[in-house]
């Protein structure tokens, strides 16, 4: 669409019509002598200007309660047409206040549903809660101090679900007053209710029986500081944490064939780590076939085997070193050598993952405590050595260093002991995984864990993704491989957690044998216990309950002999099954709307499991958002203290002067101007400021909208003389209908908000409202152009309403309220609206192209009072003919030309020789109409004749 006017000469305008026009239920216009006020008919409404502070938040809580808010999900699916628009909605943690990232999340999803019922669609969203897991459950105990490490199972359970049910009181709170359209009354869903748990048992034991469910003594991320193992989503990486380092030969005990030449001389097999803890897990030295060795050998004679393109690197560590024999990696096979602390004779194995990269050349293995060395073990039968317990010490069978913590000061002890076979340590500052709820690291520590296995699920579901589109769709490629990487690199899942807050694993295990009991029949009566005996039933009854004696009978089992397994779900298990109990059966949502960080967290758990149990993704399409950060680009914590708090936003702080009540609207549009295009959204004044500004503009239009419809008892069979003016308007109704509409359903919400500032500013007040003030304030009330003008105005409140509606719903229904038309007070969500076909008028808009192209080449003429001036427009006849309908004439002071261009009389003289218009101004000498303001022929010091007709039509009323 061509540009109506120069966004300078827009935003002039639009300025003074502010000031000269938005005057309303007050006097009139002092431009309009007194005799004459009475005559014209200025905009009236008691839509309020501005609300600030206080009266913010007392409509805003207003309009919740008493406009439709909390009814309005309900309604739409009771009254609006499928099929369904589902969105599923990934669960937040019921674990304290919310946060700006809860505001970008939530807020993007309803302005995603609320678009859709605006256009008549039903939508299927149920909101919920992530209530189990490790950050509630530390949460809940940080307040008991040194009582909580003496809590049984079910006072822990206790404790947990009292924090959590508290957490999401409050955080419900916050969604309903931002406008979150659900059922949040009857329709929510919770990790921790009995129907969602009974599922996931069932979805648990399906997983189960189809292959997919193991269990195993494996090496897994553990959390010391939680006493449990972690999945790589519940990692987080400090790219600052100091490992030390150590270079450490080990004693070469037999030689290979190829190394015979060495017999007789001291040989050393040169390894270097990064967790001296745990050399004494150490099994075995790994090497690569195809890595070129070489023998160096020391001033002192001794021989060291390193990879030839490491010498270099290892001797400005350890000294110099002369190289005797090079051999290939397939030449160490055979090698044996003495365990640095038990004098063990160990061997080496040759392994894919060793690089002559770093190091050395030589991987010291410890299966327990790597899943590259526990392959090796795997590859080579060994069996997994591991001397770590659950809070990372050393176990009584580490003999001497028993009780020592690793990560303190077990490395250090394990290197003195060792002594002058340590050659080299060194502090090597890099990322190293933590603990993301108690922010201290962890260790990779085998131990018997639930799995699920990834492998047969993750090359389906990559293939599956290839029909999910990923939105902003101008990231869609970078996203979708974003995604398919952490798939294909995802190992195997590990389930389980030694914590007692979660859904249990239902499973048992004889005492003696050690043999495990997993069964589809012990997994629906638990299901039916938990119905009954409510969700604390597995940690209250005893084994013989648990299981029936039916089934204990039917399975030959003895009651006594059997335990009852003591771990708990992975909560990425609980919400990556929701999916399964949320959706319509069979079907898949729509949409997911989350975060970047989700790529390895929620958008990948439910991928594997919908792909594991139904063949399909559980999703269409994802929608993926940006995280909020700090001026500095921080990521907001509240261990960094630079979180800033929706709450306040909306209702203001502790001090309203620094920290004003923006209200609800300013968050909504903050939200959708930055959260779609940013990866990191900076939560700055001067951004929630220009939104504060960019609300108050639209409403400010909307206030002079609904003044101008003020009926002034107009009757309602009078025809309207449509202009070309109020068709042109009619047009770009239903392109900017058509635009935002589209921006919409490819949840460009930042582009609805450049259309609606550029809608308002441009078209509605510079263009439309400028040029038909005139007839709204001058013309008679059953003029029927006035009649049309209101009737195009009437068209732009419910069309730009309707357009906002999603993002600032607030203001919305408060302008629905004030509408003259809704006496019953008809919500506006409750409201339908078309546009015509015939709206869309390109041959209209060709000529108003014209005419629009001659007002800039004016504006650039002259800054002054332009209806001062009379214009003589020379042009081609091309042009002169299409400006035609808009002035038959040559000469006019009273054509539609004259109003556009905003002059008192304009000359059109066809001009071949003219490749582009000219416009020629000059004054004109004549009186000003005090009524109407324009510049007529009438008598000095008397109105126009259009304004005297009237005026003889009032004195004789």
């Amino acid at each position: 669409m061509t540009a109506i006017i120069k966004a300078s000469t827009c935003n002039l305008i639009f300025k003074r019509y502010i000031n000269l026009s938005f005057k309303f239920n007050a006097k009139p216009e002092k431009a309009v002598e007194k005799k004459y006020s009475n005559t014209v008919l200025l905009p009236q409404t008691k839509f309020p200007p501005k609300l600030n502070g206080a009266k913010r938040v007392e409509m805003d809580n207003y309009l919740i309660e008493k406009c439709g808010f909390n009814e309005l999900y309900n309604w739409q699916r009771d009254n609006l047409a499928g099929p369904d628009f589902i969105l599923h909605d990934g669960p937040p943690y019921a674990n304290g206040a919310v946060h700006m990232g809860h505001a970008v999340n939530k807020i993007l999803k309803d302005i995603t549903t609320r678009s859709r019922v605006i256009k008549g669609q039903r939508v299927h969203y149920v909101p919920g809660w992530d209530c189990h897991g490790l950050p509630i459950e530390l949460k809940a105990l940080s307040a008991l101090k040194d009582q909580k490490d003496k809590l049984t199972p079910l006072e822990i359970r206790q404790h947990a679900r009292k924090f959590a049910e508290e957490a999401i009181k409050h955080q419900r709170e916050s969604f309903i007053s931002w406008g979150i359209m659900a059922d949040w009354k009857d329709n929510c869903y919770f990790t921790n209710n009995i129907s969602f748990m009974t599922n996931q048992l069932r979805q648990f034991i399906n997983l189960y029986e189809k292959k997919f469910i193991f269990r195993a003594f494996k090496p897994v991320h553990w959390s010391p500081s939680s006493r449990t193992a972690l999945a790589e989503s519940e990692l987080e990486y400090n790219e600052q944490h100091s490992s030390k380092c150590a270079t450490v030969r080990f004693l070469v005990t037999e030689l290979s064939d190829k190394l015979k030449i060495l017999e007789g001389r001291v040989v050393y097999a040169l390894t270097w780590t990064t967790t001296p803890w745990t050399l004494i897990a150490n099994q075995a030295l790994a090497y690569a076939q195809d890595i070129s060795y070489c023998i160096a050998e020391d001033p002192q004679g001794n021989c060291y085997i390193i990879a030839e393109d490491l010498l270099s690197t290892v001797t400005q560590k350890i000294g110099a070193l002369r190289p005797i024999l090079t051999a290939l990696g397939s030449d160490l096979a055979g090698l044996k050598y003495s365990h640095p602390i038990t004098g063990e004779s160990m061997p080496f194995y040759p392994a894919s993952h060793v690089t002559s990269k770093v190091g050395t050349g030589l991987v010291h293995t410890a299966p327990a405590h790597g899943s590259d060395d526990f392959i090796v073990s795997i590859n080579n039968n060994i069996p997994v050595l591991s001397l770590v317990d659950e809070d990372g010490r050393y176990t009584a069978e580490a003999g001497a260093f028993a009780g020592l913590d690793v990560l303190k000061e077990g490395g250090d002890v394990i290197l003195q002991h060792i002594g002058d076979n340590v050659m080299h340590t060194e502090d090597l500052i890099h990322s190293y995984p933590y603990d993301w709820r108690t922010k201290k690291p962890v260790i990779t520590r085998a131990s018997y864990q639930w799995f699920i296995n990834t492998e047969p699920i993750k090359h389906k579901a990559v293939e599956a993704l290839e029909s999910v589109k990923m939105f902003p769709r101008f990231r869609e490629e970078s996203y979708l491989n974003n995604l398919k990487q952490h798939v294909l690199q995802r190992p195997f899942w590990c389930i389980s957690r030694q914590r007692a807050w979660g859904t249990p694993i239902p499973v048992f295990y004889n005492k003696e044998t050690g043999q495990i009991i997993v069964d589809k029949e012990i997994v629906e009566r638990l299901c039916k216990l938990l119905e009954r005996e409510g969700p604390d039933c597995w940690w209250t009854l005893p084994v013989d309950k648990l299981i029936g004696h039916k089934l204990l009978d039917k399975l030959n089992i003895d009651a006594d002999k059997l335990e009852r397994g003591n771990d708990i779900m992975d909560i990425w298990l609980d919400s990556g099954l929701t999916w399964s109990a949320v959706l319509p059966e069979g079907q898949q949502a729509d949409l997911y709307v989350e975060g970047m960080d989700q790529f390895n967290g929620w958008f990948q758990s439910s991928l594997l499991t919908s792909m594991a149990v139904q063949g399909i993704p559980p999703f269409k399409s994802i929608f993926v958002h940006g995280f909020t950060v700090d001026r500095n680009g921080m990521k907001m914590s509240k261990s960094l203290g630079n979180v800033a708090s929706p709450e306040d936003i909306i209702r203001g702080g502790k001090n309203l002067k620094t920290q004003p009540a923006y209200g609800v609207d300013t968050l909504r549009w903050w939200v959708a101007s930055h959260g779609v295009q940013h990866t990191q959204i900076p939560v700055v004044n001067t951004l929630l400021q220009n939104s504060v500004d960019s609300v108050q503009k639209i409403r400010l239009i909307l206030k002079f909208l609904l003044g101008a419809l003020h009926p002034y008892d107009a009757p309602n069979d009078i025809k309207p003389n449509y202009l070309l003016t109020d068709k042109y308007m009619f047009h770009r109704l239903y392109h900017y209908h058509k635009e935002t509409r589209n921006f919409y359903d490819n949840y460009e919400y930042h582009n609805v908000c450049k259309a609606v500032l550029n809608f308002v500013a441009n078209d509605i007040s510079a263009f439309y409202c400028h040029l038909a003030k005139d007839r709204l304030y001058c013309e008679e009330v059953t003029s029927p152009l006035r009649i049309a003008a209101t009737s195009v105005i009437g068209e732009i409140l419910i069309v730009l309403t309707r357009s906002i509606a999603p993002i600032i719903p607030h203001l919305a229904e408060e302008v629905w309220l004030y509408h003259p038309d809704n006496l019953a007070s008809v919500p506006l969500y409750h409201s339908t609206h078309t546009l015509p076909n015939d709206w869309d008028m390109p041959e209209v808009e060709k000529i108003m192209d014209a005419a629009l192209d001659i007002k800039s080449i004016l504006n650039r003429e002259t800054k002054s009072n332009t209806l001062e001036l009379e214009a003589t427009v020379k042009a081609d006849a091309k042009i002169i003919s299409t400006l035609s309908p808009l002035q038959p004439e040559s000469t006019s002071s009273s054509s539609e030309l004259c109003n556009i261009l905003q002059v008192n009389r304009v000359t059109l003289i066809e001009d071949p020789a003219c490749e582009t218009p000219k416009v020629c101004l000059k004054s004109i000498d004549q009186s000003l109409c005090k009524r109407c303001r324009k510049y007529s022929e009438s008598a000095p010091g008397q109105p126009c004749m259009r304004c005297i007709q009237i005026l003889n039509m009032y004195s004789r009323s």
